[in-house]
């Protein structure tokens, strides 16, 4: 017992003259360093929205939204903020914090910028691959030549509601049925349906995976992946997708997520 009350003696010295080293060579006690280091961690709810990576890329410049405002508001074209809209993979309105990436060049298309290479192998027929990696869907006619691509956020890492992992399932697959612009998830959110809360809007999906996972229209586009496992897409494209290019039978293919 007296060996366990020096040793606490001990160590409580020695805790406090460290205490006392590091307000002597920085003027600041611990809490104040914790407080700064709380300070330089703080979250940051914009981190993984795809803007950010395309910062990376000598073809943009970004901007760092400064306050609150509309797409509209923001940038008046029509034309130009649909494609800075879509290289972001963000419909939803602008929040102060959050990096928009603006091509340097506005006069270049969406297919100026696709992320999928204009020619594949050819499968022997259309096809529509979704890769996660890449926040995007491109579809490729029966010789392989890229017809289009557009934005898709995926399922993410973990869901609260349903306390797992919802990402969008990986593999080969087909369309089993494709909806229309007032189609409704049967599902989400917990609880929808019946004489409760309506359930989600899916405008033109196009199921792959039973009536689990398919490909369909939000108003919900924030940047990085955030599904309980559906492709999300904005509604123009999910509605060409639907009436220009996809059939019953169509071919899916889902890439793996970045490790």
């Amino acid at each position: 017992m007296k060996n366990g009350k020096i040793g606490v003696a001990i160590g409580c010295f020695i805790l406090g003259c460290f205490l006392a080293l590091v307000f002597f060579f920085t003027g600041k006690s611990i809490s104040d360093i914790y407080e700064l280091q709380i300070k330089k961690t703080k979250y940051d709810p914009y981190a993984n929205m795809y803007g950010r990576k395309l910062c990376q890329d000598a073809r943009f410049s970004c901007v760092v939204i400064d306050k609150d405002t509309a797409w509209d508001k923001f940038r008046p074209d029509a034309r130009e903020r649909e494609l800075i809209m879509k290289l972001n993979r963000l419909n939803i309105p602008l929040k102060k914090g959050m990096t928009v990436a603006i091509p340097k060049d506005l006069k270049k298309s969406l297919m100026d910028f696709s992320p999928y290479p204009k020619k594949t192998a050819s499968i022997g027929e259309k096809f529509i691959v979704f890769d996660p990696a890449l926040l995007a869907w491109a579809a490729y006619d029966k010789d392989g030549n890229l017809v289009r691509w557009a934005p898709g956020l995926g399922g993410k890492d973990y869901c609260p509601d349903i306390k797992r992992a919802c990402r969008t399932i990986v593999g080969d697959f087909a369309v089993t049925m494709k909806g229309h612009a007032t189609s409704r998830s049967g599902a989400y959110p917990i609880g929808c349906g019946g004489k409760g809360k309506p359930c989600a809007l899916m405008p033109w999906v196009m199921y792959f995976y039973k009536h689990l996972y398919g490909i369909h229209g939000s108003d919900t586009m924030v940047g990085y992946h955030a599904s309980h496992g559906c492709v999300r897409t904005f509604s123009d494209e999910a509605k060409w997708l639907n009436q220009n290019f996809v059939e019953i039978g169509t071919k899916v293919f889902v890439k793996p997520y970045p490790k």
